[in-house]
């Protein structure tokens, strides 16, 4: 693991972070995908407690949990590594049963239980800003937790996780430690089995300051312990688009297009010699099937598809705009929606925009206007300014199919 010590002023605290350079700064991005990502842990010691300003102070946090109501949805409590359903706290708390939910949260959080807000950008704009532009730069699902402590504790024990993570101390200190990654890059179905054996004593042992930054890849084994008071860290998941799930999507394809693959084998095709011989020279067959028809390209025209619906829809003012959507007229500036991912694609006579998870069609013929509007719309256009062989009626129309589908957004 490299640790390094943030002694530049070429991103103060006071800025809000926006994409991955400003996360893991004073790293160079071609210097973090070179020698991390993926492979160690990097540690980033700031000594700066306002590094992360528009992430939630721990008054904020409370703010938060005191406006979630009975139901506490999205929240979960962990102690050395067992969970208490959230859904199980109010039973036994009087007359207002589950309305007393809070109080039951509270009251397991000061016995030393970790309080776990999940997909806290769900909840909080600056950091579904964040997580957008993440997504958007490096064509990965983001997804922010909260783990607020109580002095002296320990939520989880040992484990590694699925995905790799970005943990931004934001209140108190960490103490955890790192047993390094016996398997590593596990896939999403390959979870930490606590039943297992932990490697002898931890590679590593470090402490989290507001301010300081920590990588994992995805298969490191991890703990951590709140010290002299509550620890409150922000986890920022990363989950990428991964080799193995698209290529087993695309097999998935061929076996449920080409019916020989859902025969069955030979019945009693174990008894004697001449069924298993023959039971081998047809998976020969079917594997040479497999390689004719599994195309390299499909497969990343299927993984760019994949990108452009990873990423929660941004969807602020969106009421507005549909109030709006009629009055647009060939001046009216309009712009992409900030962090959101798109994909376009031409075939079969259709125009394919993806993004939002769905995806809107228009005629061929209106393709080099589609593109143009999804390339340019960043910096804002109108529908003047779009470029092609399409009329202004048309433009309009394009422009405002968009800004109801949420792609576009006034200016």
């Amino acid at each position: 693991m490299t640790t390094l010590a943030d002694q530049g002023k070429a991103a103060p605290g006071a800025q809000p972070f926006s994409d991955l350079s400003d996360l893991i700064h004073p790293v160079p991005v071609e210097e973090f995908l070179r020698d991390y990502w993926e492979k160690k842990p990097l540690f980033i010691r700031r000594d700066d407690p306002t590094h992360y300003t528009q992430l939630p102070t721990l008054d904020e946090v409370d703010s938060i949990l005191s406006t979630s109501r009975a139901t506490l949805e999205g929240i979960r409590l962990v102690i050395d590594g067992k969970e208490t359903p959230v859904s199980t706290l109010g039973v036994s708390f009087g007359w207002n049963g589950i309305a007393n939910s809070l109080e039951a949260l509270y009251e397991r959080y000061r016995n030393g239980s970790t309080i776990v807000l999940n997909a806290l950008e769900g909840r909080w704009e600056p950091l579904a800003r964040l997580t957008a532009r993440l997504g958007v730069e490096t064509n990965c699902r983001f997804q922010a937790n909260l783990y607020l402590t109580p002095a002296g504790n320990q939520g989880f024990t040992p484990h590694y996780d699925t995905h790799d993570v970005f943990i931004a101390q934001v209140h108190g200190t960490k103490s955890w430690k790192l047993h390094g990654a016996p398997y590593p890059l596990p896939l999403r179905t390959q979870p930490f089995d606590r039943s297992g054996t932990l490697p002898d004593g931890p590679v590593e042992e470090l402490e989290l300051r507001p301010g300081d930054l920590l990588y994992l890849p995805r298969g490191t084994i991890h703990s951590a312990t709140s010290n002299e008071t509550a620890s409150a860290h922000v986890t920022i998941g990363v989950h990428p688009v991964i080799w193995s799930e698209m290529m087993a999507d695309a097999v998935r394809q061929v076996f449920e297009d080409d019916v020989r693959f859902r025969e069955g084998l030979p019945l009693a095709f174990a008894a004697g010699d001449e069924l298993p011989q023959q039971a081998e020279k047809r998976f020969a067959e079917l594997v040479d099937v497999l390689h004719e028809r599994l195309s390299a390209k499909a497969m990343v025209d299927n993984s760019l598809k994949r990108a452009a619906s990873l990423s929660l829809p941004q969807l602020r003012h969106h009421l507005l705009d549909l109030e709006q959507a009629a009055e647009v007229d060939a001046g009216t500036r309009v712009s992409r929606r900030p962090g959101t991912q798109w994909n376009l694609t031409v075939a079969e006579g259709q125009v394919c925009l993806d993004f939002n998870n769905k995806t809107v069609q228009f005629p061929a013929h209106v393709a080099d206007e589609v593109r143009y509007v999804a390339e340019h719309a960043g910096g804002g256009l109108t529908a003047d300014d779009v470029r092609g062989n399409l009329d202004l009626p048309g433009r309009l129309v394009l422009v405002r199919t968009l800004l109801r589908e949420g792609f576009l957004t006034l200016a």
